[in-house]
């Protein structure tokens, strides 16, 4: 008996002494205070009996406690505390009281309005022209308080492994590398940050002629070739504004008017905010940052963010008056990036067989960012010349030139950070792995000269079924000038092998002018959309848009294609062909058979006035996609230099995305026509990505695509003019189910109709487009708080049938790829 009494009683000790025992009094008539709230950060411990007491176990080193009508009180966590809370004053209770309501207030939901209402005006892009220059200073570090006690302890552990006799210490190879190369990056972080990055940039604009960024300097340290990819990255609020104040998230914060104070010489007023989340053990006076609105323009001035938790972050921006417009002034961040953590001491607690455990040493790890803007020059005249290229252009990046630009000196530790993380980059050749990070941008995956296209591993459609394969490309690191590449994939269902073969010749270093020949042996889908200018992104959408097509035909082309960038906005392909096509389904074209030799040539444009691009070594790289985006394409078949057929194909697309009251709303207008002499695969399949046959529960899940029905059977409509219309609509508001992700509702819409003016000369079974084919849906974006959208389609009007299960289209989205 007393043995099992034993370990009861140990467990019970430790229940009680493990926890804190509160209690909370009034200051001055001593008496318990009932239903005071304790919370660690943002988070509810609990609340106090009738005694005002209260049993909680926090890892936390303070709690907040909060009581209606006295003084909050931050206090220090014991295993025994006794708090005396002071009472409010009868006005001071009624603010807090007004602040605290669970609800916006309406007058900081007016004056946020007008601020929006006002944005353009008070924009600096409403003046005619200008430009101004910054500095900014990237670098991780351990937070600034605790850098002594860090090298402290460095000095303390590494005399502590000199003690240690290593001759027992067993360890594999990798494991021993790893851990060389872990105590080097740790001596060189003794004396010098984990990293450092400055730039200084130019930034330039013109109503006439656009926008220009030019990075006039940059250092990185560790890396002697500059990130191009990164060379873009805006930390900042810089024309942008924050998500607190957009219109469409509004739901997922409440705004209080604090206060209205003198700023600059100038009335602010002070709109307090606060992330709504768990509203019953959120703590009510914990607020994520300040609005200061400029109360005679309306104008952004400053902006304050704060994390939830306690030194996880926090945001400064400020906005200066010139020219009665607000540019940026300045801007500092702080933001938690993880521990360097340490193991001091094993565990005694570990079960036999498990693997030691150690209580370990933390240091937090903080990304800060300093921005700093200055040279403002105000509707100066600007020169064509200097708008010409690319969005952005780097103009030096050896850091020479850097000095100039500083706002301040360089620390003593921020100087050793580059001969330090330098040496050791170096050492390591850490600039190869970062480079074939930086190609997942592109949809590539990088190994020294190789990049391999991600789009090329595996694949599905109802004609070849499974089909893997792999694409590769010989990168700049083997040639600057010219770069074969070559891919291949064999099809389980068809059991047969296709393949590519290229060379691309680039022509200049400035910008996308590019000389390619290729052949291919090849399937594709009849009729489908152009996507010859489509970039990586917009294809990978549409890699599953074949899952329930098996109209298929095979290609044998020989072709060459020059590609020119006309300007940052607009870019011209023009390719001739020999093709040699033929049906790979039950198919005859004017009695003349399913297989053709076919001449052509092809004209594809692309019009992207608002996208922002860099040159990089591996070709242009577009770092902010913007709309409207515009392509068309047209193709003339010759019946000379052997070809057998004469006929015209022209396809044109046009998407424009914008945010109003109502969310952001895409749309997307596209057509085509096709005339002469021309095989089914030369007309227009309307992208059904249903199964013709609804036999099995997966026949109606698709995944969503940039111009297909999810209602409408694969391979069945086609037409020789078309016109289709798509609009997708997220609702202004978001909301929270399931983890941490923000859940969000998109409905959609979209319609086609078009004719076929000589189907009989196709002779096949199809459906001509020649009523609305329309169908109206839904997708609920991070399902139950997961990575994936779950959505239903319906289909209406003309094409409706009496049977439900034809009607419906069920679409899985991974947010990843759509």
């Amino acid at each position: 008996m007393t043995r099992l009494l034993f370990p009861l009683f140990l467990f019970f000790t430790a229940l009680v002494f493990g926890q804190t025992q509160l209690k909370v009094f009034s200051k001055t008539t001593k008496e318990p205070i009932y239903n005071a709230a304790i919370y660690c950060d943002d988070e509810l411990l609990g609340k106090t009996d009738l005694n005002g007491t209260l049993s909680f176990k926090t890892k936390c080193k303070k709690v907040e406690i909060l009581a209606s009508n006295f003084e909050d009180v931050l206090a220090d966590v014991r295993n025994t505390m006794e708090v005396a809370m002071q009472p409010l004053a009868e006005k001071r209770g009624n603010i807090d009281r007004v602040i605290i309501n669970d609800k916006s207030d309406p007058r900081a939901l007016k004056i946020l309005d007008e601020l929006n209402k006002r944005a353009k005006e008070n924009s600096p892009k409403s003046l005619d022209s200008y430009n101004f220059k910054s500095y900014t200073k990237f670098s991780l570090d351990l937070d600034k308080d605790s850098i002594d006690l860090y090298k402290n302890f460095l000095a303390a552990r590494k005399d502590s492994i000199s003690k240690v006799d290593q001759k027992g210490f067993k360890q594999k190879e990798k494991e021993k590398k790893d851990s060389l190369i872990a105590e080097e990056f740790i001596d060189a972080s003794s004396e010098g940050q984990l990293f450092l990055w400055e730039k200084a940039t130019e930034y330039k604009y013109s109503k006439k002629f656009g926008e220009k960024t030019n990075i006039i300097d940059n250092r990185m340290s560790g890396f002697k070739n500059p990130i191009y990819e990164a060379m873009a990255l805006n930390i900042s609020n810089l024309d942008r504004t924050p998500r607190q104040l957009r219109p469409e998230n509004r739901d997922l914060f409440h705004y209080y008017l604090s206060d209205t104070i003198q700023l600059d010489g100038r009335q602010t007023y002070v709109i307090k905010f606060k992330e709504i989340t768990d509203k019953k053990k959120q703590n009510p006076r914990k607020f994520n940052g300040k609005i200061y609105v400029d109360a005679e323009s309306f104008a952004l001035k400053k902006f304050e963010s704060i994390s939830k938790k306690i030194n996880e972050g926090n945001i400064v921006s400020v906005w200066k008056p010139i020219n009665n417009k607000w540019f940026l002034d300045y801007e500092d961040i702080r933001l938690k990036m993880g521990n360097t953590s340490f193991d001091v001491s094993k565990k005694d607690s570990v079960k036999a067989g498990d693997t030691k455990k150690y209580n370990q040493k933390k240091f937090g790890n903080y990304l800060y960012v300093k921005n700093r803007f200055f040279d403002f020059d105000i509707n100066e005249p600007q020169k064509a010349s200097d708008f010409k290229g690319y969005s952005l252009e780097v103009k030096n990046s050896d850091g020479s030139l850097l000095q100039q630009y500083r706002t301040d000196s360089l620390t003593t530790r921020e100087s050793n950070t580059y001969t330090k993380i330098d040496s050791f980059v170096q050492k390591h050749d850490f600039e190869k792995k970062l480079n074939t990070l930086t190609q997942l941008l592109r949809g590539n995956l990088r190994y020294k000269m190789i990049d391999f296209d991600l789009t090329k591993f595996i694949s599905y459609d109802k004609y070849q079924g499974i089909r893997l394969g792999a694409g590769l490309k010989l990168n700049e690191k083997f040639s600057n000038t010219f770069s074969p590449d070559g891919y291949f994939g064999y099809g389980f269902k068809d059991h047969r092998w296709k393949y590519g073969l290229g060379l691309d010749v680039k022509l200049s270093d400035r910008k996308t002018s590019v000389f390619r020949v290729e052949y291919l042996d090849d399937v594709f889908a009849a009729g489908r959309f152009s996507n010859y200018m489509w970039d990586k992104m917009m294809k990978l959408s549409d890699i599953n848009l074949d899952l329930h097509n098996d109209v298929f035909y095979s290609n044998q082309k020989w072709s060459a294609s020059y590609l020119y960038d006309i300007s940052n906005s607009l870019s011209m392909k023009i390719a001739v062909n020999k093709e040699k096509q033929e049906a790979l389904f039950d198919y005859q074209y004017k009695n003349l058979g399913n297989s053709f030799d076919n001449a052509s040539a092809v004209l594809s444009l692309k019009f992207s006035p608002n996208d922002k691009n860099i040159m990089t070594p591996s070709g242009k790289y577009t770092y902010e996609k913007k709309y409207p985006q515009v392509f068309v394409n047209y193709e003339k078949g010759f019946n000379a230099l052997g070809g057998d057929l004469d006929f015209n194909r022209l396809d044109a697309l046009f998407i424009h995305q914008f945010r109003t009251k109502l969310g952001s709303t895409n749309i997307k207008l596209f057509g085509g026509l096709s005339s002469g002499s021309a095989p089914i695969w030369k007309n227009f399949e309307i992208a059904g990505q249903n199964d013709a046959n609804i036999d099995h529960w997966y026949s109606n899940i698709s995944t969503p695509s940039n111009l297909g029905f999810a209602t409408m059977p694969s391979g069945t409509f086609f037409a020789d003019k078309f016109a289709g219309f798509k609009i997708s609509q997220y609702l202004p508001f978001k909301f929270k189910t399931l983890g941490k992700r923000y859940s969000d509702i998109e409905l959609e819409y979209q319609s086609a109709i078009g004719g076929f003016k000589n189907r009989q000369n196709h002779q096949f079974e199809f459906t001509a487009l020649d009523h609305y084919y329309q169908e109206a849906g839904l997708i609920w974006n991070q399902f139950l708080g997961t990575g994936f959208g779950v959505g239903f389609s319906y289909r209406l009007g003309y094409y409706q049938t009496s049977e439900f299960k034809d009607n419906i289209g069920i679409k899985i989205k991974f947010n990843l790829l759509n």
